[in-house]
């Protein structure tokens, strides 16, 4: 029970001073930092060459796992197995994903720092903000915490599918099999041209490698997904600042300075209030801009894919495919509450009220301006591929659904 409920304060953040005048992203979100310096960003020793041990890691073992699964490919093609070839493509596919990943943030590296020191800037400016801002912004932060837990759960639940499925047949190998032409499993397709990769020491080595592969994956593969949606969910709720800032936007200012004359103290009293409030509403707007386009440029296009034997669908494929579905619906989605959140930026600012009081011709210009610029859609584009919106994922699922009917008709023909 002690366990159970330490696991809860750690999901709900219970010991938590969300008071506290020194909150900030690096002790509110301790996994960005870490999963960031697991990649090779350092945000101390910035320049430090050990960041390199780890990602020269990930990528080692990538290219051998790449190199295994194209003699894989290359084999299944030439031998006409399309299950074995199609189940080494699939892997091939994935592998290269992986080091598409590492080398996009190492590549990208200032312009990740870049955003984490906005995202904490964000954090500590918010933080000295009336609770109304504040208590919807940390609300939006526990959310994501929240979601960092549970996303992180479906590659464990994989990883322990993978080698629970190898380990289950070989221990009933080992107990009651004794048809020595039976080959003990491996977790992926393997074949050497000129040796048995299932015989001793062969076979205990690729098992190593292939574990190698799979904690590889796991990181890069859960890593990107929460870092992408840590990201535009931070930003989202930005947007919801941004709306509630149009909503008391003249709040407390007397509108009868309207009518003064463009010198009075008074006059210029509530114009530098009013200009001060729209630069804030004005920088946020524009920072979200920015760490779209940053997004943009360190990402990569998530890879879907659908892989099939002999017409059946492998428990453990069910689960990478539903994974690459999450994989792909996650930004989607996202993009897509980020597009309409927008478009609320334009509407609040109409909604505001400033055509109905004569403070409004103060910041006209300044509010036409915000309007115009919110009918600019808030999009995640990738190169290569449409912008990612739930429109992009169900015509994703239409492409991949056509591909499952092609090569299950195949395999009918067959």
């Amino acid at each position: 029970m002690t366990l159970l409920r330490k696991i809860k304060k750690l999901f709900t953040k219970e010991d938590y001073d969300f008071d506290s005048p020194d909150v900030n992203l690096r002790n509110f979100h301790p996994q960005l930092y870490i999963y960031l310096a697991a990649m090779g960003i350092f945000t101390n020793n910035r320049d430090s060459r050990l960041r390199f041990i780890l990602p020269t890691v990930y990528i080692s073992f990538t290219f051998i796992g790449v190199a295994f699964e194209s003699i894989g490919l290359f084999h299944g093609v030439i031998v006409q197995d399309y299950a074995f070839a199609t189940e080494s493509f699939f892997y091939f596919l994935f592998l290269l994903m992986d080091l598409t990943v590492v080398c996009s943030v190492l590549y990208n590296k200032d312009e990740i720092l870049q955003l984490l020191e906005d995202m904490n800037n964000d954090f500590i400016f918010i933080r000295t903000m009336e609770s109304k801002h504040r208590d919807t912004f940390m609300a939006g932060q526990l959310f994501i915490h929240k979601l960092c837990c549970t996303w992180h759960l479906v590659p464990i639940i994989i990883d322990s599918l993978y080698i629970s499925l190898m380990l289950c047949p070989l221990v009933i190998q080992g107990l009651f099999n004794t048809d020595s032409d039976v080959n003990r499993p491996l977790m992926f397709p393997l074949w050497l041209p000129a040796d048995d990769p299932y015989r001793t020491p062969n076979y205990e080595i690729f098992v190593v490698l292939e574990i190698g592969f799979l904690m590889v994956a796991t990181l890069l593969f859960g890593g990107y997904i929460y870092l992408l949606f840590h990201v535009l969910l931070h930003y989202y709720y930005i947007l919801d600042m941004i709306i509630q800032d149009f909503e008391v936007i003249f709040n407390g200012l007397d509108e009868s300075v309207a009518c003064l004359l463009p010198k009075d103290p008074l006059r210029k009293q509530v114009q530098s209030t009013l200009n001060s409030r729209m630069k804030r509403i004005v920088n946020w707007h524009l920072a979200v801009f920015k760490s779209l386009k940053t997004v943009s440029s360190v990402f990569g296009p998530p890879i879907i894919y659908q892989s099939l034997e002999q017409g059946k669908l492998d428990i453990i494929f069910v689960m990478l495919l539903l994974a690459s579905f999450v994989q792909v619906w996650i930004p989607c989605y996202i993009g897509t509450l980020l597009r309409d959140k927008g478009f609320a930026v334009g509407d609040a600012c109409w909604n505001s009220g400033w055509h109905e009081t004569r403070l409004g011709t103060l910041i006209r210009t300044d509010m036409v301006l915000v309007m115009q610029h919110s009918q600019k859609p808030l999009v995640i584009k990738f190169i290569g591929l449409p912008q990612l919106q739930l429109e992009t994922f169900s015509s994703i699922m239409t492409t991949a659904y056509s591909y499952f009917n092609m090569l299950r008709q195949y395999n009918s023909d067959s």
